[in-house]
């Protein structure tokens, strides 16, 4: 069983501005059929969810991308589940809590899917725009948050441990789609009164970097990167 989750780029690479997309679908999709990522000059936030690759913009409808297309950041794994169970009132603060009454978790990756009706959901999504971002946190101030109420459909992410912040996104890094494939985004806060968690332990990041020259002159050594991470995720 596999119990890798493959990485393309760095989080500290988008944090720094390096939006192009270095990495096309077809390759990515080699190594799994579940996560998340963003697209090309971080112009929506994407969903993969059983292989396909969903892109959530806030003023255009849910789209199924296509294989041609790249990718500056994904996270993609196999999800396999160990353990699948059903839970009543959890929101964003006590998901740690919950998911810790079934496994240790502080030191290795999970993959994470949870599943039902969702009382309150707020998620944030790109916009279109001509605008020059030079790093990910003017993008992010400049993105749409709205709040839903009574959608059902899955939480799909990963949790990743503090001492990978950097590296990948410390804590929950989870994506919302809807079950009829029609509304998508990051995810910045939600409530579900009760629905089902499904986790799955990872052991491994494999993680594969670019040749691309927009990658290899970018400075990737940003002061207070810890900090612009939290802010931008969350």
């Amino acid at each position: 069983m596999k119990k890798h989750i493959h990485q393309f780029s760095g989080i500290n690479s988008l944090m720094a501005g390096v939006f192009e997309g270095l990495f096309p679908i077809s390759e990515i999709k080699q190594y799994g059929d579940f996560g998340l990522g963003c697209s090309d000059g971080l112009a929506g936030e994407v969903i993969i969810d059983c292989c396909h690759f969903y892109e959530a913009k806030s003023d255009t409808p849910l789209r199924d991308m296509s294989d041609q297309e790249h990718m500056p950041f994904a996270q993609i794994t196999t999800f396999n589940p160990d353990k699948i169970v059903n839970f009543t009132d959890v929101n964003k603060s006590n998901l740690y809590n919950e998911l810790a009454k079934y496994t240790l978790l502080d030191n290795v990756f999970v993959a994470v899917k949870i599943q039902g009706v969702f009382d309150t959901m707020q998620i944030r999504r790109p916009k279109n725009h001509n605008k020059a971002y030079k790093t990910a946190l003017e993008v992010s101030q400049d993105q749409v948050v709205d709040r839903f109420e009574n959608k059902e459909g899955s939480l799909i992410g990963f949790w990743t441990p503090e001492f990978f912040q950097n590296i990948s996104v410390a804590g929950f890094h989870l994506h919302f789609i809807n079950t009829e494939k029609t509304l998508g985004g990051h995810m910045m806060d939600f409530s579900i009164s009760q629905g089902t968690l499904s986790y799955e332990v990872k052991q491994s990041l494999d993680i594969k970097l670019s040749d691309k020259e927009s990658y290899l002159k970018q400075d990737l050594k940003i002061k207070d990167m810890d900090q612009i991470i939290k802010q931008v995720e969350n």
